[in-house]
C-alpha cells in the first residue's frame, strides 16, 4: 500500500491538473461519485453536507449536487468566506442553488444553533470542511461546528480524511469528525493509516489521477 503525507498528496495533485492537464473539475466530480458509491440510498434518504471553501469543499457540493438530482433531501452547511473559494467549489455551488433552497451560511451563534437544531432531523451527515491540506489548528467556529456534528447521534461520512485530522502525522489539530466511514481518494494518507481508530474505518477509491503523475512525485520517474 502506498502511503503519503500531505505534501505528496498535495504535489500529486498539482502535477495531474497542471502538467497533465487533468481538469479539476473531473477529479472532485468523481470524487464526489466515488462517496456517494459508499451511501445506501435506500437507507438514507435526508442528508447533510457540511463544506469548508476549498476543493474538499467543492467535492461536498458536487455531492450534494448528484444527490439532489436522485432526488434527495439535502440541507447545504457552508463554512469560510466564499469569495475565496476555489473555482470548483463555485461551479457546484452555483448548480446547487438552482437544485437547493435548503443552503445555510454558518457564521453566527444563532446560526450555529440552528444548524445544531436541523441536524438533528437528517440520518447522514457529510464531512467536507478540511481536505489532506489542513496545517492549522481548528478553532473558533470550525471547532464548534465538528462539536456539534460529532454531538448528534447521525451516521457520518468524511470525504479523503476526517476535518481536523493531520494528514502527515495523524495527529488531532483540535476537533475531528468521529466519521463513521472514511472515504480517501486515490491514496491512502499516512495520518490515517497511522491510527488504527481512523484506518479500519477508511475505503481508497480511484478517482482517475493518472499514474504518471504518482510516479513523477513518488518516485522520479517521469521527467
Amino acid at each position: 500500500m502506498i502511503l503519503v503525507d500531505k505534501e505528496k498528496m498535495q504535489a500529486i495533485d498539482s502535477f495531474a491538473i497542471n502538467v497533465l492537464k487533468v481538469p479539476a473539475l473531473s477529479l472532485v466530480e468523481r470524487a464526489s461519485l466515488a462517496v456517494l458509491k459508499h451511501i445506501n440510498l435506500n437507507k438514507f434518504g435526508y442528508f447533510a453536507i457540511v463544506v469548508g471553501v476549498g476543493n474538499n469543499g467543492a467535492d461536498g457540493l458536487a455531492l450534494a449536487r448528484n444527490l439532489l438530482a436522485r432526488y434527495k433531501d439535502v440541507e447545504i452547511y457552508i463554512l469560510g468566506d466564499v469569495e475565496k473559494a476555489s473555482e470548483e467549489f463555485r461551479l457546484n455551488l452555483e448548480s446547487c442553488q438552482m437544485l437547493c433552497e435548503e443552503i445555510f451560511y454558518v457564521q453566527s451563534i444563532e446560526d450555529l444553533e440552528e444548524m445544531e437544531r436541523r441536524l438533528n432531523n437528517v440520518n447522514l451527515i457529510v464531512d467536507a470542511i478540511f481536505g489532506t491540506g489542513l496545517n492549522r489548528p481548528v478553532t473558533g467556529i470550525y471547532a464548534t461546528v465538528i462539536s456539534i456534528i460529532n454531538n448528534v447521534m447521525k451516521y457520518k461520512i468524511s470525504i479523503d480524511i476526517p476535518s481536523g485530522l493531520d494528514a502527515s502525522t495523524g495527529q488531532d489539530l483540535g476537533e475531528v469528525v468521529d466519521s463513521d466511514l472514511i472515504v480517501t481518494m486515490q491514496l491512502m494518507k499516512k495520518g490515517v493509516y497511522e491510527r488504527e481508530i481512523y484506518r479500519k474505518k477508511c475505503v481508497i477509491e480511484d478517482i482517475g489521477i493518472p499514474q504518471k503523475a504518482i510516479d513523477s512525485v513518488l518516485y522520479g520517474l517521469v521527467d
